[in-house]
Order: structure tokens, then sequence, then C-alpha cells
């Protein structure tokens, strides 16, 4: 009987521990698959992470309130943290770049992630996945 019932602890915490994989807890890296880059009044183009100047891979840093990748080194303050739906969201705002924000939502099941960019002229649309 003592081995069931650890057996079932066991199970929860690892079911429990997979729920959780993507709620910000812990440093992730999230790959951008595919851009759309828009720009006023032109219209909107697919891309890649490369062709929007965006780093390929985002290191993502809730506890921290940062986001790097950037060949430069530079870093980006996250500015506020939520979670609904079973998402993570994420927002930014660089005021030093000409008053750009940007929004993150991971799903903290999959680790899917949606994000946005707004600039003066424009934005990005980005779709990528995040890993632990």
């Amino acid at each position: 009987m003592k081995l069931l019932v650890l057996a079932i602890v066991l199970l929860m915490s690892v079911t429990t521990a997979h729920a959780a994989a993507y709620d910000g807890s812990a440093p992730m890296k999230c790959r951008i698959h595919a851009v759309m880059m828009c720009s006023d009044g032109s219209g909107c183009v697919r891309g890649t992470a490369e062709s929007a100047l965006l780093p390929p891979v985002v290191n993502v840093d809730v506890p921290n309130r940062r986001l790097s990748g950037d060949a430069a080194g530079r870093t980006i303050k996250i500015v506020s943290v939520g979670h609904g739906g079973g998402r993570l969201v994420l927002h930014g705002e660089e005021v030093e770049m000409a008053g750009t924000a940007w929004n993150v939502v991971v799903d903290q099941k999959s680790g899917d992630l949606a994000a946005a960019v707004l600039t003066r002229v424009g934005g990005y649309l980005a779709f990528g996945s995040c890993a632990n």
C-alpha cells in the first residue's frame, strides 16, 4: 500500500511540474520560427527572426525580469508579468528606442509563443516555441 501511495505522489508531482513548465518560474529559451513584419501603410511580409533583425533565440528570465539573446549582448527589461487562461504574459517598453512596446504570451502547457513588437512606424508579430 505504501508503494502505491508513493507512486501516486510521484506521478502527481511530475504532472504538476509539467503543467507549470512554462510559467516563468525558471529561465526559458524561446526560438522564433516565423515573423510578420509590418510597416506603416505598406502592409506586412513574412520573414524570419534574422530578416526582422531579431535574435533567433530569446532568453526569457522572468525571475530577473530580463530578455536577452541579442548578438551585441543587450538586455531588455520586463516591465510586467501576468498569468491567466493558462498563459504567461510579459510586457515591456523601451522609451530609449523611440517608444517601442512589446508583449510576449507563452502557453504554460505547450511552450508555444506569440509576440508583438510595436514601433513608431510599424511592428512585428513573432511566433515560436519555448524550452526550459
